[in-house]
C-alpha cells in the first residue's frame, strides 16, 4: 500500500479540500493523534494509523478518500442550527470542547484585564456578552488563541455565529461532527480492550506506546508477557547496549500497575543506564516538570553512578528541587508566598522562576532568580537525605565491562 508521513499526509489534506466550506486542520495527523485510539478523524471517516521503525505512516488512498468526502459535504451556511453550547453537555464532545475553549478564553482575559462586569467581586464568566463569550472575551481573542483548534481535523470555530441569543452552525457539518463524535466512542472503546484476553479497563494505565504502534494489555497479560528489571545494567553506559538489549522485555520501571517498557532510559549528563521505562515515564522525565514528585523518581534518577557520586541530578529537574526549600519573596504587602508558574535553568546554574500572586485581579507577575551557588547547595542536599533515606537503593556500582 503507498504509505505517506503525517507531514505529507497533511499537504495531500490541504490540496483535496481546497475551497472547501469545512476549514481543514491537517495538524490534527500527528503521532498523539492515536493514543487513544488506532485511528485518526478525519470529518467522519476514521484512518487507521500505522507505525514502522519508530514512524508513523499514514496510507495515502485513505487520505485521499476522506479528503474527497470532506470536500464534498453539502453546506449551506444559510441553513444554521442551534449549536447547544452548554455546560450541561456530558463526556467530551465537539460541543463541550469548544465551550471549554470559550471558558478558557474568559479566564485568560479576566486573568490578564480584570473583570469588565459591575461589582466588587469577579464575575464566573457564565453570562454571554454582546460577542456570545465570558466577561470580556471578544471573538477577536477567542479566534486568535483556538482559531487553529481542530476536531475531527476540521476547524470549527470559522462556522461558528452568533446570533445574539444562540451560537449557530451549518446543519450539515453539526450533523458530520455528531457522527465524528459517535466513531471516537466506538474506537476509544476498542482501544480501551486488552488486545490479548479482551478484558476492558482504563485506557491511559492499559494503553502504552511500542515500535508497532499503540497496544493495550492489562496487568495480568502485561506481567505474562514481560518480567521485572533486576538492575543488570546497573553501572553500565548507555552507548555500549547491544541492539539486541530490548527493553520491551521488561516491565517499566516507575508505573504503579503493570505496563510494558519501550526505552532504556539513561542519563544524558554521564551516560550511565537507569533502567527500562515505558513511552509515557520516559517523556515525562525529559520534560522535567514535577517528574521528582512521582513515587520512586528521585531513586530512578539517582540509579545514575554518576549523579549519585557527585550529588546532583540533571538539570532540568533542579527547579523542583529548589522548591521543595527555597523561600521566595512576598509579593509587596500581601505577605502571601507567591505561586509560581515556572522555573528554568539558566546557562549559569541560577534558576530563573516566573511567579504570580493569586491575590490580584489581574494577575501580577514577576520574575526571581536563585543564584547558582544556591541551587547546587539545595541540590546536593536534597540528594543526600534521598540516599540517606534509602541507601540500600543507591549503592555505587563497577561499570560493567
Amino acid at each position: 500500500m503507498p504509505m505517506i508521513s503525517p507531514e505529507y499526509a497533511g499537504r495531500l489534506l490541504e490540496e483535496l479540500t481546497t475551497g472547501c466550506p469545512v476549514p481543514a486542520a491537517p495538524t490534527a495527523l500527528s503521532r498523539y493523534a492515536f493514543q487513544t485510539s488506532d485511528h485518526v478523524l478525519i470529518g467522519d471517516v476514521a484512518v487507521r494509523g500505522y507505525k514502522h521503525k519508530n514512524r508513523w505512516r499514514l496510507d495515502e488512498r485513505d487520505i485521499r478518500h476522506a479528503g474527497d468526502k470532506l470536500a464534498s459535504l453539502p453546506i449551506d451556511l444559510d441553513d444554521l442550527v442551534d449549536a447547544r453550547l452548554t455546560s450541561a453537555e456530558h463526556g467530551r464532545t465537539w460541543r463541550s470542547q469548544i465551550l471549554n475553549w470559550f471558558t478558557h478564553a474568559a479566564y485568560e482575559d479576566q486573568t490578564a484585564n480584570g473583570c469588565h462586569c459591575e461589582g466588587r467581586q469577579p464575575c464566573d464568566r457564565t453570562r454571554p456578552n454582546q460577542h456570545g463569550l465570558g466577561c470580556g472575551t471578544t471573538r477577536d481573542q477567542v479566534d486568535a488563541r483556538y482559531g487553529q483548534r481542530s476536531i475531527a481535523s476540521t476547524r470549527p470555530l470559522p462556522l461558528l455565529t452568533w446570533s445574539g441569543t444562540i451560537w449557530a452552525i451549518p446543519r450539515a457539518y453539526a450533523a458530520l461532527l455528531d457522527r465524528a463524535d459517535h466513531i471516537t466512542t466506538q474506537s476509544a472503546e476498542q482501544a480501551a480492550r486488552c488486545s490479548r484476553c479482551g478484558a476492558t479497563g482504563d485506557i491511559w494505565q492499559w494503553r502504552s506506546s511500542s515500535a508497532a504502534g499503540y497496544t493495550t494489555l492489562c496487568p495480568t497479560c502485561t506481567s505474562a508477557v514481560t518480567r521485572p528489571y533486576k538492575g543488570h545494567l546497573q553501572g553500565r553506559q548507555y552507548k555500549t547496549l547491544p541492539k539486541n538489549a530490548q527493553p520491551d522485555a521488561f516491565l517499566c520501571l516507575l508505573c504503579p500497575s503493570p505496563r510494558q517498557a519501550m526505552y532504556w532510559d539513561h542519563c544524558h549528563e554521564h551516560g550511565f543506564v537507569r533502567g527500562p521505562l515505558c513511552a509515557s515515564c520516559n517523556t515525562h522525565e525529559g520534560g522535567g516538570h514535577r517528574f521528582i514528585e512521582r513515587p520512586g523518581a528521585v531513586q530512578h534518577l539517582l540509579s545514575c553512578d554518576g549523579c549519585r557520586r557527585e550529588r546532583t541530578v540533571p538539570p532540568r529537574h533542579r527547579p523542583d528541587i529548589v522548591l521543595q526549600t527555597f523561600v521566595f519573596d512576598p509579593h509587596g504587602p500581601c505577605m502571601e508566598q507567591p505561586r509560581y508558574r515556572w522555573g528554568a535553568i539558566e546557562e549559569n546554574g541560577a534558576v530563573r522562576f516566573r511567579l504570580q500572586c493569586g491575590h490580584h485581579m489581574p494577575a501580577h507577575q514577576w520574575e526571581q532568580i536563585v543564584p547558582a551557588s544556591h541551587v547546587r547547595r539545595l541540590v546536593e542536599e536534597f540528594v543526600g537525605e534521598s540516599l540517606k533515606a534509602d541507601p540500600g537503593t543507591h549503592t555505587p556500582t563497577q561499570p560493567a565491562s
